[in-house]
């Protein structure tokens, strides 16, 4: 994810650490002892990252400290957490469960830590899930500046309301799974997904927004 300051930031799951790159290409590290799954950043230059092997949410400020705001196992039944982003107000937090079928809601506090976890977004399933755990897929997410949430999952990309139901779903263009997306190109109406090694796009009527410039969001329609 970029942020506020024109950095790349990246979760190196392997190398257990969360890294920042200028465009020279000069690295900074910016924490390390972590596995992280995925990442936000705030406009504010702080970080929200998953570590789905623990379960929990991390919390890095602008100083550089870390600290878990969310544990799954503890605080809630959030199964795996994976795919991590803010509404584009700033004012909600978002985390897929990869092996549930939802992705949860949080009020983000002032301090930075998280309130009021609900399992918000309900997530449309295979056909062909009838036992065991659920397994929606759900990883990689964006939004649009309505409000929306566009969520892969192992039946595609479902677009979900600001009310968290599923309005429709893009089929998945490859045989592997979609893993993430964004909306992107000159008018940010591009959907570029990747799956399977490869990236595809496609052009869409709604359009996304700078994760790191809050967007005033319309009234939700119930």
């Amino acid at each position: 994810m970029f942020g506020p300051d024109g950095r790349l930031y990246a979760a190196e799951n392997a190398r257990k650490r969360i890294t920042a790159y200028m465009p020279d290409g000069k690295l900074s590290v910016i924490a390390t002892g972590v596995t992280p799954n995925d990442l936000a950043v705030t406009s504010k230059g702080e970080i929200y990252f998953t570590e789905s092997t623990t379960q929990k949410v991390w919390h890095i400020d602008a100083k550089g400290t870390k600290r878990v705001v969310f544990d799954g196992a503890k605080d809630g039944n959030l199964g795996l957490p994976n795919g991590v982003r803010l509404i584009p107000d700033e004012s909600l937090l978002v985390v897929a469960d990869t092996v549930g079928r939802t992705a949860w809601s949080f009020h983000i506090q002032q301090d930075g830590g998280l309130a009021d976890a609900q399992p918000f977004y309900h997530l449309q399933l295979p056909d062909d899930v009838t036992q065991g755990p659920l397994r929606s897929g759900a990883d990689g997410m964006t939004f649009a500046d309505t409000g929306h949430l566009l969520i892969t999952s192992k039946i595609g990309i479902q677009i979900c309301d600001q009310a968290g139901r599923v309005v429709g779903i893009i089929r998945n263009p490859s045989t592997h799974d979609v893993s993430n997306v964004v909306l992107g190109g000159p008018g940010l109406n591009t959907l570029y997904a990747t799956a399977g090694g490869q990236v595809f796009k496609r052009q869409l009527r709604i359009k996304g927004v700078f994760p790191w410039v809050p967007v005033k969001l319309p009234r939700p329609q119930l």
